[in-house]
């Protein structure tokens, strides 16, 4: 099992550390899956950087930050300020008015956390988040997807990979290689609108249907959603 870096696993003490007022070294061990002296030596390393930690000295004895403390620049890594530009794309398609006034300056800012070259890729997911009309019918039926799941759609709609996936429908799986284009949402459903090799054609996905995914190394390039919502003609009165 591939071990945590350090300074992601700080970065979790840290969080733990603001999420409620006190906790224990063995708590803390526990939650995050290390021993108790990894915990030690993580909190000294913490103090040493400037982080105001205060304990109670004895068996048993909490660690804490004062109320109110800033505990620093957040740290994401990739995967998380992908999720956070999808949803500020999802804010942005529902024009959102709580989140309007800052979304430019959000988004650049997140762009600029990624290499060059690949800051004009980030930009344009946000043209990649399509949102349609609710349905009944498939909020009734929606469940929430795995995550072994959507780790694989999530880096092959990002890095523009074909995605070889197990799909269900009427009862019947397939294996087909898809090219996810776009996602879009008819709350609380996501669909992949994708073009299909197996199908030879522009197909939307029910994302809670796909049982398996992987990655593949061929790649795409984005088509046009109005061409690909015109081949499907009224797709969301089929939902």
């Amino acid at each position: 099992m591939k071990r945590e870096p350090v300074i992601d696993r700080l970065d979790r003490v840290l969080g733990l550390l603001a999420s409620r007022p006190s906790w224990t070294a063995p708590e803390l061990a526990e939650e995050l899956g290390v021993c108790v002296r990894t915990i030690r030596r993580d909190l000294s390393r913490l103090a040493a950087r400037g982080v105001p930690i205060e304990s109670d000295a004895g068996r048993g004895g909490g660690v804490r930050v004062p109320p109110r403390t800033g505990l620093g620049r957040v740290q994401l890594d990739t995967r998380e300020v992908l999720d956070l530009m999808l949803a500020l794309a999802l804010a942005e398609q529902l024009g959102s008015p709580l989140l309007l006034s800052t979304l430019k300056g959000l988004r650049q800012k997140l762009s600029a956390s990624f290499p060059p070259e690949e800051r004009t890729r980030v930009s344009g997911l946000r043209r990649r988040i399509l949102v349609g009309p609710s349905s009944r019918n498939v909020a009734a039926t929606w469940k929430a997807p795995s995550l072994a799941v959507l780790r694989p759609i999530h880096e092959s709609f990002f890095e523009q990979r074909a995605l070889e996936l197990t799909y269900r429908s009427n009862d019947a799986s397939t294996v087909r290689v898809v090219e996810p284009h776009y996602l879009l949402l008819s709350w609380p459903a996501w669909f992949l609108l994708v073009w299909d090799h197996l199908r030879g054609a522009v197909r939307m996905l029910r994302v809670d249907r796909i049982e398996s995914a992987r990655v593949t190394e061929s790649t795409f390039r984005v088509r046009s959603s109005e061409s690909m919502l015109a081949t499907l003609g009224d797709v969301f009165a089929a939902l």
